[in-house]
């Protein structure tokens, strides 16, 4: 049960960061000409991944600081 509560965030962000991410590469390689849809899956799968990773490091920190705050109210 741990696993599926902490994958289902997990994949809720990436999906999010990919649909962003495959829009906005759809549309920039439109601009140049016909759209690829190989160079924006790469860009979804990229913008999903570095979000996980922004979303993993900001949680963590605001743990770090929370334990941090914790143990300096126990002295």
């Amino acid at each position: 049960m741990f696993v599926f509560a902490v994958a289902a965030p997990a994949l809720l962000v990436v999906v999010l960061g990919y649909a962003v991410g495959y829009a906005a590469g759809a549309w920039v390689s439109g601009l140049f000409g016909p759209s690829s849809p190989v160079v924006a899956e790469r860009v979804g799968w990229t913008t999903g991944l570095l979000l996980l990773a922004a979303v993993v490091r900001v949680l963590l920190l605001l743990r770090r600081r929370r334990l941090r705050r914790l143990a300096g109210h126990q002295k």
